[in-house]
């Protein structure tokens, strides 16, 4: 289970798991049954101490970003073979307090522009159930704007000449990398590098 934000994979969350000596398990890699496709997880349940695997003492909330929460401890005797009984209130609550602290640090929208975005998708949502095929429509003409300004801004962000990524990412709300690759995303989409 993860949670989403507005910030996609940058921030997504999900609740992970603390080994008894504080740390952070290695990743699991989960068989699906059939083929080459692994997955790997990280979230709690998967280190319940059976197949080799070390057992969790606690979990927390854990971000795509990196942050991590307070750790909660598990009581495995409680639990039982029940991982959907274990209450992860306080880890969602504190990534929900990480993520309102990235939103804080993110640069403000106009306050018009988040009225206009915010009526934009109550009345997109309201054609996806009523005009289906117009709202197909309304979200090809609203990706040939967001590209154009994305563009746009994108070279003004270029042209800056005092431009630093860490700046940028908390600006954005995701990490300096990510913000770099939006940038360079949008400059290839201007120049005809990316459909």
């Amino acid at each position: 289970m993860t949670w989403k934000s507005d910030f996609g994979e940058s921030h997504e969350g999900y609740v992970g798991a603390v080994l008894p000596d504080g740390s952070e398990p290695k990743p699991v890699y989960l068989d699906p049954g059939s083929g080459a496709d692994f997955r790997a997880t990280r979230e709690w349940w998967a280190y319940s101490g059976m197949l080799g695997r070390p057992k969790a003492a606690c979990v927390r909330g854990c971000c795509a970003c990196g942050w991590r929460g307070a750790s909660y401890p598990i009581d495995w005797e409680q639990l039982g073979e029940e991982s959907d009984v274990l209450d992860v209130a306080g880890p969602y609550e504190d990534w929900n307090a990480h993520i309102e602290a990235v939103e804080q640090a993110t640069v403000p929208f106009p306050v018009a522009l988040d009225e206009l975005l915010h009526q934009l998708e109550t009345v997109l949502d309201t054609l996806v159930e009523d005009a289906p095929a117009a709202a197909l429509r309304a979200a090809e003409a609203l990706g040939r704007l967001s590209r154009r300004t994305g563009q746009l801004a994108a070279g003004a962000v270029q042209d800056d000449g005092q431009l630093q990524w860490e700046a940028l990412g908390t600006a954005l709300g995701v990490a300096p990398e990510k913000a770099r690759a939006r940038v360079t995303h949008y400059l290839l989409l201007g120049a005809g590098g990316i459909r």
